[in-house]
């Protein structure tokens, strides 16, 4: 009997250390791939256009996290309480990014943000968004900015949602001169590899017979830290960079994803979903959003609109200076058929 039992203690203990030396690892190479780009990164502008904006015209700019295709009105994710992990398959990932394409064509904006939009993505069954919404939008110039480059998350154990990188891509009519791309603070602890690398990026567009820019902000704020300092140091930051233009008489907008309640209700019990702090918004903008109808969905549950476990909320839409007119803004319903967000619209003028 102490044979065996001696015996199974050692199969045991193997097993217990081989799962030691697979765990032990898997943390070693999730710190050794783990990587932030650095700070103030100057990046290409595809397809450079010429013609410049102009003070006095009427112009739209569209706002959307397109949620890397994939999450359909069907998906509730596992991060905020559902079964789905990854996008069902790369066909599904390819019907939403095309839908998202035709809102887009269906708006045709002059310019437009795009957040959480995925190449090289097992969370997004590999597909290249970047390369889809470039061959669509053909008479655009866009920016891609890469914010997030992760290892092999093998969470949830069952399934993991692997490795991806993603990003935040701004597209527009008229020319961009220069495109940079800023770090944003992020948690330093272990949930830093569930985050992003958050950052946002700065689009200077020369103005026809003006020495002032037309500068277009791109972001995309954490949804799922717990340390509000962080989310408000993200915020901070974004604000601070906004300030030097708007001092220096800019024309600036910022179109984003914010994770918090631009409009309407706030649900402070989630982490993406806090009051907006508009006290310490940069001196010289405002909000600018959407009441119409909501532009993000909770993803713990499939979309019904009549459900009322589904929570629905403004956090995206525009932050802009105040010599920018801001003539209307509004959500575009589409029943979220594409992204777990809907695109926001605003019409605006640069005023002389």
């Amino acid at each position: 009997m102490n044979k065996y039992l001696k015996m199974a203690l050692k199969i045991l203990g193997g097993i217990l250390g081989l799962l030691i030396v697979v765990v032990g690892g898997y943390f070693i190479y999730a710190y050794a791939q783990y990587h932030r780009l650095p700070n103030d990164i100057k990046e290409t502008i595809n397809r450079p256009k010429v013609e410049q904006v102009e003070l006095g015209k009427t112009y739209k700019m569209m706002t959307f996290n397109i949620g890397y295709g994939s999450y359909p009105p069907s998906f509730s994710f596992f991060m905020d309480g559902g079964p789905d992990v990854r996008a069902y398959s790369k066909q599904a990932v390819k019907d939403a990014i095309n839908e998202d394409i035709r809102l887009i064509k269906t708006q045709n904006p002059d310019f437009g943000n795009i957040q959480e939009i995925d190449w090289q993505g097992d969370r997004s069954q590999h597909v290249d968004e970047p390369k889809m919404v470039r061959d669509a939008l053909t008479d655009y110039s866009s920016v891609l900015t890469q914010n997030y480059d992760s290892a092999y998350l093998f969470y949830p154990v069952t399934k993991p949602i692997g490795k991806a990188k993603s990003g935040i891509m701004t597209y527009s009519k008229y020319k961009i001169e220069s495109s940079t791309r800023y770090k944003l603070p992020i948690e330093t602890n272990f949930n830093k590899f569930f985050d992003l690398d958050r950052a946002f990026d700065v689009n200077i567009l020369p103005i026809e017979h003006s020495n002032k820019k037309f500068v277009i902000f791109n972001t995309h704020l954490s949804a799922f830290i717990k340390d509000q300092k962080i989310q408000k140091q993200q915020l901070l930051t974004l604000f601070d960079s906004m300030q030097k233009y708007v001092n220096a008489g800019d024309y600036v907008i910022c179109g984003a994803d914010y994770n918090h309640a631009l409009a309407g209700k706030a649900h402070p019990e989630l982490t993406w979903m806090k009051e907006f702090p508009t006290e310490n918004l940069t001196k010289g903008m405002r909000v600018v959003a959407p009441t119409n109808a909501p532009t993000v969905r909770s993803l713990d549950v499939p979309y019904d609109a009549k459900n009322p476990k589904n929570i629905f909320g403004t956090i995206d839409g525009f932050l802009v200076s105040d010599n920018i007119k801001s003539l209307d803004v509004k959500t575009i319903d589409n029943q979220f058929k594409s992204s777990d967000h809907e695109p926001v619209i605003m019409n605006f003028e640069l005023v002389k």
